[in-house]
């Protein structure tokens, strides 16, 4: 086996989940969840409030430790019993509340708890590895100067994203990276995901947003009732996703396609 610190190759497995469980008392969170994420492949975690996808991603993050089954990091087991321990392997996390600290400027942030020196800060390095991080993402950010209190939310989350890239993770996992977000700073936000995956990154997000999840993903894998409940592809239809969300096929997107169906048959001539 390799060291978990080595490169992986594009399309190569960094990370692989069997029989996770997560037991909170007499509450079963999560129950043989499977998942694989490769090196250059956006994966989707979806499913409905409550199935399972934040416990998770605390699990990945280090924050919960699984009850039962085994997580495997470039081909070794490991053991993810602290967030310190999941970034010093190369699992990042953006949590939705991106936790940066509005008052500073965006190079104190994407340093902040991370300077090259405990003992001075070296503000010119610091500028330029930033500057340099930055353009390598083709970020919109007007100066890393300006304060976080000023930037967009679209902008914010570039920040995010850029300060857990400093740590050269091999995996990053994006919690709800285009909640409230207008149209323009989605589709940045979007560029940005497509410009990590590119740079050879596994890179998990979790979204509501059906439409954000086919722009970006590779994989769709959906969780119900902390379970397991499908893997699709970003052509898959609105009415298998949601059959595959809510457990039920018969669904008012289902109904809405049928009847679309209908009346095209209608208009076609073709008998319904």
């Amino acid at each position: 086996m390799r060291d978990a610190s080595s490169t992986a190759e594009k399309g190569e497995t960094i990370l692989r989940l069997n029989n996770i469980s997560k037991n909170f008392g007499a509450v079963s969170a999560l129950t043989d969840i499977d998942l694989e994420v490769k090196a250059g492949e956006v994966v989707a975690l979806v499913g409905d409030n409550g199935a399972g996808k934040s416990t998770l991603v605390k699990v990945l993050a280090g924050v919960h430790q699984p009850s039962s089954g085994t997580i495997e990091f470039m081909g070794n087991k490991v053991t993810l019993d602290s967030p310190g321990a999941a970034l010093q392997l190369g699992i990042a996390t953006v949590f939705q509340d991106l936790a940066l600290c509005e008052n500073l400027d965006v190079v104190a942030n994407l340093f902040l708890g991370h300077e090259m020196s405990p003992w001075s800060l070296d503000e010119v390095a610091m500028e330029v590895r930033a500057w340099t991080l930055l353009r390598e993402l083709a970020a919109r950010i007007p100066s890393v100067r300006e304060p976080i209190a000023s930037l967009s939310g679209g902008q914010r989350q570039t920040v995010a994203i850029a300060r857990s890239l400093l740590l050269d993770p091999k995996i990053i996992m994006l919690d709800e990276p285009t909640a409230a977000l207008g149209v323009a700073q989605t589709a940045e936000v979007l560029n940005l995901i497509e410009r990590v995956r590119d740079r050879g990154l596994g890179v998990i997000i979790i979204s509501h947003n059906m439409e954000d999840v086919r722009a970006v993903a590779d994989r769709i894998v959906v969780l119900r009732l902390g379970r397991n409940n499908g893997v699709f592809t970003p052509d898959a239809s609105n009415q298998e996703l949601v059959a595959s969300i809510t457990g039920a096929t018969e669904n008012s997107v289902s109904r809405r396609m049928e009847r679309k169906s209908g009346q095209s048959n209608e208009i076609s001539g073709r008998p319904a």
